[in-house]
């Protein structure tokens, strides 16, 4: 079960050209704080988030450090502004601010920009509570896991889900990613170093990991058209056997 290993004996150095700055998604919960000299301001601006409960679709979603979110955690997780499906969010005294598709700096710069017309310095800090991504197939523990830090790469989310079984294929690992109505596929060699160059190394928001299973049988096993096949198949060797028995 060896990765990269077609790395040099010797310290290797590479710069990273393929690093991923998250943007904001319909359906990202926003844990936004605007911090201002005016205490009241402050409480007025950071009055109206909706708090993230068993409601928000988070339920048997996976933290990184392994702990389901649900009813235990939901009282320790910050309150988040949901963001709709046309990317915007509804802010106290600030009104419906589009931030769909932008990075986290520029919406901060943005929600910047709207508070300073109300009130003097703010400062906004901005997080994405439901960052998440899955991994699944010959891996450990698959599941769904939300990140912390907004920032994972395959290997780090194949670490949370367990690492690999010895099934795995570890030259062609899936990564299923939408972004702006289209969804697509690229296929990740474990093996090969250059895959710290691709651009799904770095995962984003909602990408998938696929783990595609080495063992014939067992990719067999699972896959619905044989599952289809086992009634034919048995019934055409039952009819074989009736057939011979009476021929002999």
């Amino acid at each position: 079960m060896v990765y990269f290993s077609n790395l040099p004996d010797s310290v290797y150095q590479e710069a990273i050209n393929n690093a991923v700055e998250p943007r904001i998604q319909p359906g990202d919960a926003l844990a936004i704080k605007i911090t201002t000299l005016n205490a009241d301001a402050n409480i007025l601006l950071n009055s109206g988030s909706l708090p993230l409960n068993n409601n928000n679709n988070l339920n048997g979603v996976s933290t990184s450090s392994g702990l389901p979110v649900g009813a235990s955690q939901s009282a320790t997780l910050p309150n988040g502004y949901i963001v709709d499906k046309d990317g915007n969010i509804e802010y106290p005294l600030l009104g419906k601010i589009a931030l769909g598709g932008l990075t986290i700096e520029a919406a901060r710069q943005k929600i910047v920009e709207l508070a300073a017309q109300t009130t003097k310095e703010p400062i906004v800090n901005i997080s994405v509570l439901n960052f998440k991504v899955t991994v699944i197939g010959e891996v450990a523990h698959p599941g769904s896991f939300i990140i912390n830090n907004n920032k994972v790469n395959v290997l780090e989310a194949l670490g949370l889900a367990g690492d690999m079984t010895p099934y795995a294929i570890r030259n062609d690992v899936l990564v299923i990613r939408e972004r702006n109505g289209i969804r697509s596929i690229d296929h990740l060699n474990l093996n090969d170093r250059k895959v710290l160059n691709s651009p799904y190394y770095n995962l984003e928001q909602n990408d998938v990991v696929y783990v595609q299973p080495e063992n014939k049988l067992k990719a067999a096993q699972a896959d619905t058209r044989y599952i289809r096949l086992i009634p034919i198949i048995t019934a055409t060797i039952s009819a074989l056997a009736i057939v011979l028995s009476r021929v002999l």
